[in-house]
């Protein structure tokens, strides 16, 4: 326990000097923070001080010591009291205890007798400073109690379990409201540079958490909000009764935990559910909001009703825009092509429903179909050999959307620059027949003899030509078409590694795996399990 404040009150000067003297006062743990020599000083230094300990004389100027402390008491301040007077008299005494004193001493005052009641003062102080820490800490613990309770069962209304609402009427949390919508809040750590260490994160979760719910307090009277932590999001349920008010919340919390913690965050904002007990599917709709920002930035608030709405646009077929976007490269319309691949690209997240994984593919089968076609009017299969079976994996990993566009685009603007200097005429005309074929019968047995002799030419000089065209040989590039196919195969179907071989021309699957290996750096098996495991 801290010093107890201690006010001397006397209107005799002398009486107050022997007071302060008579006993060693610091050393019983009291500070003297005044002194007072009539009732009306005493009551402006009670104000002033709000002593714990006060010894004062009864009968003195502008005051009877007993009516100021009667006075006091009505007031609710609770010091306890030494009464001192030169009368012997019960009356006086009897008055004391009735208020509450803790003594009655007669002057001239007795040292042993002071110290009595001095060391009655301090156990009596102490054990009350014990009990209110008790009272506090028993406050505090069932307020946190309750919050923990609150949470837990809050959690579980959102996983579906509505056994909870029962509890949670009884506990005074559920308000009758029109709307019911979940909000889902995540720091976008991609953002921070490096990764948090345990005790940063829990400080920042923290400060966080503290945000949140000091703005759900201030909120009370537009809605009724609480605040659970699952893993690393912050669920917020909000109850309320305008449908825009979970979208102006989101929007404030993310004004303020940009401009106070200098924190990227992004915010899901799910369906607004009619009922509390429906709770689960707006959390859902509201995680889903929340991947979304992989397609449209971080540092966001999404929701989820208006991105429904724009993927049920109407809008042109992957085909058609991968055909446009053919046609604009063999007619070098080079200022059309960024607008087509960003339809594409948007097209493919809409048909994928804003999943990743499958958008991720959507796009890679794009740029090889693409590819493809120009290779059927006579753009060289070179273009993508550098790093066509890393392609995948470095579309997978662009942290967003916005980045995959950029590759994809930097890949669109490397086809239009090698298409510009490509073939023309017969030459064409004959390279296309070639890989048209090519592209039929790869699981066949196709040999530079049987190509060469379908096209009228001796294998010497049909392997030149093929070279000169294409900027390879002829057996590389019937391995890299069948190794194109059989990537494709192997990351999007279940097919076994034998089954895979035989689609693409090889009879042997020991010698598939090999030249797979050769190719891609992996053998066919533990390439797909990488891959999936970078996907999951």
């Amino acid at each position: 326990m801290e010093t107890i404040k201690l006010l001397l009150a006397d209107d005799e000067p002398v009486i107050l000097r022997g007071l302060k003297k008579l006993i060693a006062w610091e050393a019983l743990g009291f500070t003297i923070v005044g002194e007072a020599n009539d009732g009306q000083e005493l009551c402006e230094l009670i104000r002033t001080h709000e002593p714990q300990l006060i010894i004062s004389d009864i009968s003195m100027p502008d005051g009877n010591g007993i009516d100021i402390i009667a006075e006091l008491n009505e007031q609710g301040y609770c010091a306890k009291v030494i009464f001192i007077s030169a009368f012997q008299e019960f009356g006086y005494a009897r008055q004391a205890i009735q208020l509450g004193a803790l003594d009655y001493l007669v002057k001239p005052i007795n040292k042993h007798q002071l110290e009595k009641a001095a060391a009655k003062a301090v156990t009596i102080l102490q054990e009350e400073s014990a009990d209110e820490r008790n009272k506090e800490m028993l406050t505090y613990y069932e307020k946190k109690n309750r919050s923990t309770t609150i949470e837990q069962l809050l959690d579980g209304l959102l996983d579906g379990d509505k056994k909870t609402l029962d509890a949670l009427s009884q506990m005074d949390v559920i308000a009758i409201s029109r709307f019911t919508t979940v909000c889902v809040l995540e720091i976008d750590e991609n953002s921070t540079g490096t990764p948090w260490e345990e005790r940063e994160r829990n400080l920042v979760n923290f400060a966080l958490s503290n945000i949140i719910r000091e703005t759900l307090e201030q909120e009370r009277n537009a809605g009724n909000g609480w605040l659970v932590q699952k893993e690393a999001c912050f669920v917020i349920l909000i109850q309320h009764e305008q449908r825009d008010y979970p979208l102006q919340l989101a929007n404030d919390l993310h004004r303020k935990i940009n401009s106070y913690l200098k924190l990227s965050v992004s915010c899901g904002i799910g369906l607004s559910v009619t009922g509390i007990e429906e709770a689960a599917a707006s959390c859902r709709s509201a995680l889903k909001a929340l991947n979304i920002k992989y397609f449209t930035g971080m540092n966001q608030v999404i929701c989820y009703e208006e991105q429904c709405a724009r993927n049920s646009l109407e809008d042109k077929s992957i085909a058609e825009l991968q055909s446009d976007v053919v046609k604009a490269l063999t007619a070098q319309q080079k200022q059309q092509l960024q607008p087509l691949i960003r339809q594409l690209l948007e097209q493919i997240r809409i048909q994928t429903g804003d999943n990743r994984n499958l958008a991720v593919t959507g796009v890679y089968n794009s740029i090889l179909i693409i590819h493809q076609e120009l290779a059927k009017i006579g753009s060289g299969m070179e273009l993508l050999q550098a790093d066509h079976g890393a392609l995948l994996e470095k579309l997978a990993a662009c942290p967003s959307y916005t980045d995959v566009a950029r590759m994809v685009e930097e890949i669109v603007v490397e086809m239009l620059q090698h298409f510009a200097g490509k073939l023309s005429g017969k030459e064409r005309v004959l390279l296309t027949k070639i890989k048209a074929y090519i592209e039929e019968h790869y699981a066949s047995h196709i040999t530079l003899e049987s190509m060469a002799a379908l096209v009228y030419m001796n294998p010497y000089y049909f392997s030149s030509f093929f070279k000169k065209h294409t900027g390879q040989n002829f057996k590389n590039y019937i391995t890299e078409v069948r190794m194109r196919h059989a990537l494709k195969l192997l990351l999007e179907s279940d097919l076994m590694v034998y089954e895979i071989a035989d689609r693409v021309g090889y009879n042997h699957v020991r010698h598939f795996s090999d030249m797979f290996k050769k190719r891609f750096g992996k053998v066919p098996q533990e390439y797909r399990q990488c891959f999936r495991r970078h996907q999951t």
